[in-house]
């Protein structure tokens, strides 16, 4: 078939196979997106307005701060939780680790607020920033961690990344947009549970 024999259309069948689930992921939870970092006022922040019919202010934060109390607000060393009821909001401070490629990965440190309202709430994730060093781990005695904010590597889909040791801000750019999706997800879906 095409010419191509049978370790070859294994190989292309093995590499299609691969992009099925980050295509299916790349629609995102509530549609598409005209860049991988939106920006708002000079800074990354990616947003999501979402409505739900038939449910109050109350209800929704409910359902948003149990979910937030059960994911982040386990271990005070990786993120913390701030929630005032009577205002509906509920502020997230958080690190995660996300993987770049095969071989390299990144520290995210980003803050969520989102604002409950009657028939719905607005989501925003900010303050973000990578601790990274290239290649992967690093190592106390011979290299560590620098922190860069997103504004330094993604803004523009990453043509203005102005870290040099960083070689491919898409990279960046795509895993902070999908882990931002991905959280946004979380979020809708944590009052259907309810």
């Amino acid at each position: 078939m095409f010419g191509l024999n049978s370790l070859q259309m294994k190989k292309f069948i093995f590499v299609l196979l691969l992009f099925v689930p980050v295509l299916a992921f790349a629609q995102g939870q509530k549609g598409s997106v005209s860049s991988c970092a939106p920006v708002k006022d000079g800074k990354v922040c990616y947003e999501d307005d979402v409505e739900i019919e038939g449910l109050d202010k109350t209800q929704i934060f409910e359902a948003i701060n149990k979910w937030a109390k059960e994911n982040y607000g386990k271990d005070v060393f990786i993120s913390s939780i701030s929630s005032k009821k009577k205002k509906g909001t509920i502020t997230i401070t958080s690190r995660v680790e996300l993987l770049l490629n095969e071989t390299e990965k990144t520290v995210v440190k980003y803050r969520v607020n989102i604002v409950c309202k009657d028939g719905g709430y607005h989501a925003e994730m900010y303050d973000i920033i990578y601790q990274y060093t290239p290649g992967g781990e690093a190592d106390d005695k011979k290299i560590s961690f620098k922190t860069y904010p997103a504004e330094d590597v993604i803004v523009n889909d990453g043509k203005a990344n102005v870290v040099e040791m960083i070689k491919d801000p898409k990279l960046f750019c795509n895993a902070t947009f999908f882990f931002a999706e991905n959280l946004f997800g979380d979020i809708y879906n944590s009052i259907d549970e309810e």
